[in-house]
């Protein structure tokens, strides 16, 4: 049997043209890597950021519907609804009811790093603040930040119903390009996608007992 030129050159170099094409796949997979790494990057923290965000939002939700319902209980007549006007947590003491509704709201958010009492003695610099507004009957009373703002969803409450409404910043303000802030980190800025303008807002509604 006779072979041809070209079958003598595969027959003399075989090994030569498997190194070939596994040289050239590795460096395929390679290019692939470097073009695919900035996207599963992003998409990564994309993922925890939301997935972070998604439970704020859910103790948020949990935290203001604790606090009406802790001011709906029915209190002792010899209790006051507010005995600080000036808004801030009372450092003399939770003898009043809004400073329970504070307590009761400031326990569950402080899983995340949130505050509720602002300027009080307990204030910690590394949580972020956070603005509780109370609506018991006619009476209002302010607990936390009050250089925040809060809206009341519906209506203005009845003689007989209380409304607690609470918001934060969703990053905090003090680190709004590090991504370092509370409660949620703001790690997609780069990728021109920033949380600082953004806040949680909610109202709960209850009966008074």
């Amino acid at each position: 049997m006779t072979l041809t030129s070209r079958q003598l050159r595969k027959t003399e170099h075989p090994t030569s043209d498997a190194q070939y094409r596994t040289d050239a796949r590795r460096g395929a997979v390679v290019l692939e890597f470097i073009i695919a790494m900035p996207v599963l990057f992003t998409a990564f923290l994309a993922v925890f950021e939301f997935g972070i965000l998604a439970l704020v939002i859910e103790n948020g939700a949990h935290a203001v519907s604790e606090g009406a319902r802790e001011g709906a209980k029915s209190w002792d007549s010899t209790v006051s609804f507010d005995n600080n006007p000036g808004g801030n947590y009372d450092p003399t003491g939770d003898n009043d009811i809004a400073d329970q509704i504070a307590l009761a709201v400031d326990a569950v958010l402080g899983v995340f790093n949130l505050e509720v009492r602002q300027n009080g003695v307990s204030d910690d610099p590394a949580k972020a603040n956070v603005l509780v507004v109370i609506e018991r009957g006619a009476s209002t009373a302010r607990r936390g930040d009050n250089t925040l703002t809060c809206n009341r969803t519906g209506p203005v409450p009845g003689v007989n119903e209380i409304v607690v409404t609470l918001c934060f910043p969703i990053a905090d303000q003090t680190a709004p390009s590090t991504g370092l802030g509370n409660p949620v980190p703001n790690w997609l800025v780069p990728f021109g996608f920033n949380l600082t303008s953004y806040r949680f807002e909610m109202s709960a509604r209850s009966e008074l007992e």
